[in-house]
């Protein structure tokens, strides 16, 4: 068998086993490791598995990801996704569909000292759908706009798929970010405008509670620890003055302290969120590291310059390439978990994209929002299983068809992404 050609079957066996159930990184680690057997042979392949893990483990570029993610869990614990709901709530107090677009955008501003869109949904979930419910929002419109808000995680920075594209890509991660803020703050806008535009047919038409000016100001300030942390955090890696692993590091200590301080942060949370990031951390890394090993295999193989070759000898467009990359990514969406899915797709793809000329830190961002929008994509949106999960009485039926609308906001997005790549390429072009 040819290198391509056992390049080709290690995909389908590793999408098999996929669809057979098995772990994600389970899935790439056996095709890896078996593939590479077959390519060179045993003992190369047990060198390359024992290298690659180790390497991958012990990467600092890497680090990065457990202290966002222990930033993440430390201001969930620290309730300040409630402070910034309860802000929102205020500010867009008599606005039609208000809740909702507090829920859309406090789930943005969570969003950007999180950067995990389940922990997002989980939060503003708890938070915001019962607050909708009371004020007589329909169910299906508020799960949605929990969900569609939550998905911002992936995009607005700090954003872990982003950090692990970077790792693959050999991308900066601080260009990343940068190219993902005007591009996030974009479909932040467009899922408000879907919320709402949807909100006169869902029970609310902006009768709720209405606030001085004084009382919107005063909310607007209130949630002084979160303007701490996105300045120290994102705010230091613009400007320079921090790398991203410096700024994790700083956002994570800054989370504990301010939780302290402000005592709505317990010892007991302290440890239980160290425990949840430790667990996360290692379910990442464990995909990591079976991302690693398939990529070297798939490496070997050349199949992602035979790819390249075929495309450029079939004169293929690259408008016509990168479309059918989207739809592949689309239907993966639907039925694979986000981070597998670009440790499985980046190495093939991103040498093709190469080829055609297309900006790998704008690729970046479209997949991130490829990714975003297979977290809302039924029938395994991530995002929709984590509401139902909270909220037992809604059928999965209703989350199916309130969630449609706001599909159309990432699709929008990408169309301005095609049309106008400076959304995503002018702030890293002005910054670094």
């Amino acid at each position: 068998m040819s290198p391509f050609a056992l390049g080709l079957s290690g995909i389908g066996v590793m999408f098999a086993l996929l669809l057979l159930r098995q772990p994600v990184w389970l899935a790439l680690a056996l095709c890896g490791i078996i593939g590479n057997a077959l390519l060179n042979s045993v003992s190369m392949s047990l060198f390359v598995t024992g290298t690659g893990t180790f390497d991958t483990a012990s990467s600092y570029g890497l680090s990065v990801i457990p202290l966002f993610i222990l930033m993440g869990e430390v201001a969930s614990g620290s309730r300040m996704s409630r402070d910034l709901f309860e802000a929102a709530r205020v500010v867009l107090s008599g606005m039609r569909g208000g809740l909702a677009v507090a829920s859309i955008a406090a789930s943005g501003a969570f969003g950007a000292i999180c950067g995990s869109s389940v922990a997002t949904a989980a939060s503003m979930t708890r938070i915001a759908l019962p607050e909708m419910r009371r004020a007589g929002y329909e169910d299906g419109y508020a799960a949605s706009s929990v969900a569609a808000g939550g998905s911002l995680g992936i995009l607005i920075p700090p954003s872990i798929i982003l950090v692990i594209y970077g790792s693959i890509a050999e991308a900066s991660v601080a260009r990343l970010f940068a190219a993902s803020m005007i591009p996030g703050i974009v479909l932040l806008l467009l899922y408000i405008v879907v919320a709402w535009v949807l909100a006169g047919t869902n029970g609310d038409t902006g009768t709720a509670t209405r606030y001085t000016l004084v009382q919107r100001l005063r909310a607007l300030i209130a949630p002084w620890h979160f303007l701490i942390l996105f300045i120290a955090t994102i705010g230091g890696i613009y400007v320079g003055v921090f790398s991203p692993n410096e700024a994790a590091s700083i956002g994570a200590f800054g989370a504990i302290v301010i939780g302290f301080v402000r005592r709505t942060l317990t010892w007991q949370g302290f440890i239980d969120a160290v425990k949840a990031s430790v667990l996360i951390s290692c379910g990442l890394f464990m995909i990591i590291i079976g991302a690693k090993l398939f990529a070297t295999f798939v490496v070997q193989t050349r199949l992602p310059d035979t790819l390249l070759n075929l495309a450029l000898s079939a004169e293929l467009s690259p408008v016509l390439i990168m479309l059918l990359i989207v739809i592949l990514y689309i239907v993966m969406g639907c039925f694979l978990e986000g981070i597998g899915m670009v440790l499985i797709t980046v190495p093939v793809f991103l040498p093709v994209i190469e080829g055609y000329g297309f900006d790998p830190i704008w690729f970046g961002v479209l997949v991130a929002v490829l990714v975003e929008l297979g977290l809302i994509t039924p029938p395994v949106g991530m995002n929709l299983f984590i509401i139902k999960a909270q909220a037992d009485d809604l059928s999965m039926g209703r989350l199916y068809r309130s969630i449609a609308p706001f599909l159309l906001a990432p699709a929008i997005l990408m169309a301005l992404l095609f049309a106008m790549p400076q959304i995503a390429l002018w702030l890293p072009g002005v910054l670094f």
